[in-house]
């Protein structure tokens, strides 16, 4: 059973008890049975640390999820055959340096109010306890601030903020009544999940009215990073007709 208290949350006067390593009896056992939904810099991290291209690993490693009521689909881990997270060994995690935002997160649940601003965006984290977990039991404390720089999470929290502005829109955007044809579709697929696809097709994509920079442009050949804000700036103008403000 998975237990949070998200009438209180957490602020950085607040302090929690946990810890995890191989000695807590529980090792791993949160690595099974787990539906986790992947954020695009999840998958950029991921594919990269197994050095296949986005559309491998969307094929190998994610399942395609709708929410009620939504036409623009999120990813979430596929696991194995035995029911476990498909990077689990008898050792622990074999993509831990890279390992996705969720993960690093835990024991915390972080919320986010949507808005297209990044600014606009207000994010509070709840602690969430599992029954099976023993590293509630630890006598480690932590604050806030501590987790958050502990699991490298800032960064997440940062290239999540551009995704959560998109995925805003695209919540929004009345998809039936447009008639937007499943070619277009998964264009805009491609821009979110599967980077290496898109990056082809940036020549024809981009327009100058889009007003995203050359130097940007040029630079998203190379890096991941840089395509996805390539990507999301697409997403943007083609859905609201507008260039993203600047946060």
């Amino acid at each position: 059973m998975t237990q949070g208290d998200y009438n209180n949350p957490l602020n950085d006067h607040s302090t929690f008890s946990f810890d995890c390593h191989p000695g807590i009896s529980c090792f791993t056992d949160c690595c099974n049975d787990i539906e986790m939904t992947l954020y695009p810099y999840d998958i950029i991290l991921l594919k990269n640390r197994l050095n296949i291209d986005s559309e491998a690993f969307l094929a190998q490693f994610t399942s395609i999820e709708f929410d009620e009521g939504c036409w623009f689909p999120h990813l979430t881990l596929k696991m194995s055959d035995k029911d476990a997270c498909p990077f689990l060994t008898q050792k622990g995690c074999s993509v831990y340096e890279d390992r996705p935002f969720a993960c690093r997160a835990y024991p915390l649940a972080r919320s986010v109010s949507r808005a297209c601003s990044q600014d606009a965006q207000q994010s509070k984290y709840y602690l969430v306890r599992h029954d099976y977990c023993r590293g509630h039991d630890a006598s480690r404390q932590w604050r806030l601030s501590e987790w958050i720089d502990h699991g490298g999470m800032k960064v997440f929290n940062d290239m999540n903020a551009q995704w959560i502005s998109i995925d805003t829109i695209l919540k929004s955007y009345p998809f039936e009544s447009t008639g937007m044809n499943m070619k277009f579709f998964r264009l805009l697929f491609s821009a979110v999940y599967n980077l290496d696809n898109f990056r082809l097709l940036i020549d024809d994509c981009i327009l100058p009215e889009m007003n995203i920079s050359n130097e940007l442009i040029e630079t998203a050949y190379k890096c991941d990073i840089h395509l996805m804000a390539v990507g999301f700036a697409f997403i943007h103008y083609c859905l609201t007709g507008k260039t993203p403000e600047k946060d």
